[in-house]
């Protein structure tokens, strides 16, 4: 739900301006609306096939109070001419009921959306934001319609069986490819083949993967520097740390002195950003036995994954990377290693297995509660080491 790089509920009047000043063309991601008509059932189903087409394809933006110019026939150009308003006597009362009638009349239901009334020379004008779907594609089932659409640049189109075939597999398509690339990318990186001066006794890794990874578009890493990235991102455990461009995109990395990098954070042309640490064992001297042990945080570790995963995604934001995001998390070498303090204050019983892929984690926006999201994760890693569950976060103030 962006235009000019802004999501939909931040963009405001001189962005309305610029579109139709430069007539900038519908697309895939924008479409112009003369009115708003809701009133009628008719009005509605073509309210929620145009809501639900953008949602199946890329996500983008409806704009309602724009006329678009005419072409000699007298068919719409998709061009924006002027600029006409609606008619908005409630404002909340018109967008309780969009929300409204878009959850209550798609499956799986369309919970996220934006709404940003903009006025212009004292016309109103009303922007919807509306994100890619996440998952399986949406239907329309207002008064048992049962369809599907997409959009593509001239408009919205009814989804045909083969095409809706393919809809269906195309999340589970990208799934499956972020996985193959968060696996791949471990070895490759714990063979030494991209930092070769890397620590790798233990790993632990945060892939935030976007849906668009694999789009042919790069991103432009030129300008990292002037964007402040290097202040970003800062990587885990350590305090100095140094930038570089690399071949895979831009990364900052730290280590001890020269002869070892310990952490890094990189970010990948293709919106792939990536988070690693060898330091997120330390050694601990246990009770009783005097004997030295790797121990993970217990009580940090949950408030510096959350730190890190905000800090890549403030990265892609910046860089207008769309959600949604896989985030994966992996920990390697990690046999006999002990999380202290646990829930019983204790070192507790050590990790059994040496590496442990924990399963990826959907993330549908920007304003996501990462926590939440994370959550069953994080139990998962406290229960591998016998405790019910995580502990709370934050677990200092």
């Amino acid at each position: 739900m962006y235009l000019f790089g802004k999501r939909a509920d931040k963009l405001d009047g001189d962005d309305i301006n610029r579109l139709v000043k430069n007539k900038v063309q519908e697309n895939k991601s924008l479409d112009y609306k003369k009115e708003l008509k809701l009133a009628q059932d008719r009005d509605k189903k073509e309210f929620l096939f145009d809501v639900t087409a953008m949602s199946n394809t890329d996500g983008g933006c409806l704009i309602y109070g724009i006329v678009e110019g005419k072409d000699e026939k007298g068919q719409n150009t998709g061009k924006p001419e002027t600029i006409v308003g609606i008619e908005i006597e409630n404002y909340d009362k018109l967008a309780q009921q969009i929300e409204d009638i878009i959850k209550g009349n798609t499956d799986p239901s369309i919970s996220i959306i934006g709404l940003n009334p903009i006025t212009v020379d004292g016309k109103t004008l009303l922007v919807i934001g509306i994100s890619k779907t996440l998952g399986l594609p949406t239907m329309v089932t207002f008064n048992e319609t049962n369809k599907f659409y997409r959009r593509r640049n001239t408009g919205k189109y009814s989804v045909d069986v083969y095409e809706l075939n393919q809809m269906f597999m195309q999340n589970q398509i990208l799934k499956e490819s972020a996985e193959k690339f968060r696996l791949k990318r471990i070895k490759k990186v714990r063979a030494g083949k991209v930092f070769p001066n890397l620590a790798i006794e233990t790993s632990f890794f945060i892939h935030i993967i976007p849906f668009s990874f694999q789009n042919d578009q790069p991103l432009d890493l030129t300008n990292a520097h002037q964007m402040g990235l290097a202040n970003i991102m800062k990587p885990m455990n350590l305090s100095g740390w140094d930038t570089m461009f690399n071949i895979d995109g831009f990364a900052t990395w730290s280590g001890m002195g020269y002869d070892e990098i310990i952490s890094y954070d990189q970010l990948f042309r293709n919106g792939i950003y990536e988070v690693y640490t060898s330091k997120l064992f330390e050694e601990q001297t246990m009770f009783r036995t005097d004997q030295t042990k790797l121990c993970l945080d217990g009580l940090n570790f949950i408030p510096e994954v959350i730190k890190k995963i905000n800090d890549g995604l403030t990265v892609l934001n910046k860089f207008q990377v769309e959600p949604p995001f896989i985030i994966s998390i992996s920990m390697l070498g990690i046999k006999d290693c002990l999380i202290y303090p646990n829930q019983n204050h204790d070192f507790g019983r050590p990790f059994l297995i040496d590496e442990i892929y924990l399963p990826p984690t959907l993330i549908p926006t920007f304003e996501s509660d990462i926590y939440k999201q994370l959550k069953p994760t994080f139990d998962i890693i406290w229960q591998a080491v016998a405790n019910s569950q995580s502990p709370p976060y934050p677990t200092r103030s």
